[in-house]
């Protein structure tokens, strides 16, 4: 029994997490101004937006040609950013950058950028998308997240989808989804 004993503890942390969300989405549905407030917010964040990736280039949000711009908040210690992150990655080997940019926003405090490598090798990551090191948490912080992962894609600036959650990106759902983004 014992040996059962993290396995039992992680069903019963991750049932509550998730009776969690679908208590607070209950509660919440039907606040639409709530929600386009937060959505107004993270447009004005988007279109601010200018970061540097690990290998040292410059991304201005609003210079970039792609009509579908996809933030991914995660970090190294997160099991459900890492379960994503394969769907991701194949996700985008669908499209080109001109069609999809992915900036994907490391939030790991210690160690960030010997974390950041390891999940690099780990997952083959290659040029599918952009790793950006949150430094001390400060992008996640200005769009005031409490939990990861958190994705938004934006389509020419506008929040089309949030996701508070893992996801799978790669669904044949998503894949319509963003075919129908990209032809705008």
């Amino acid at each position: 029994m014992k040996k059962f004993l993290p396995l039992v503890v992680f069903v019963l942390v991750f049932t509550g997490f998730l009776a969690g969300q679908v208590g607070w989405q209950a509660l919440f549905a039907g606040t639409t101004t709530k929600k386009e407030n937060q959505y107004s917010t993270y447009e004005d964040l988007f279109l601010k937006g200018r970061f540097e990736t690990i290998e040292g280039k410059k991304i201005e949000i609003s210079k970039l040609n792609s009509p579908v711009i996809i933030y991914n908040f995660w970090a190294s210690w997160c099991n459900p950013c890492l379960e994503e992150m394969p769907s991701l990655i194949s996700m985008k080997k669908k499209f080109k950058d001109e069609e999809v940019q992915i900036l994907a926003f490391n939030t790991d405090e210690e160690e960030q950028l010997k974390n950041i490598n390891k999940i690099v090798k780990k997952l083959n990551i290659k040029q599918e998308f952009n790793i950006i090191a949150d430094k001390n948490t400060k992008i996640a912080e200005s769009f005031k997240f409490t939990a990861i992962p958190v994705t938004i894609i934006f389509n020419r600036g506008k929040v089309v989808h949030f996701s508070n959650g893992p996801m799978d990106f790669d669904s044949p759902e998503m894949i319509e989804k963003m075919k129908k983004w990209i032809k705008g």
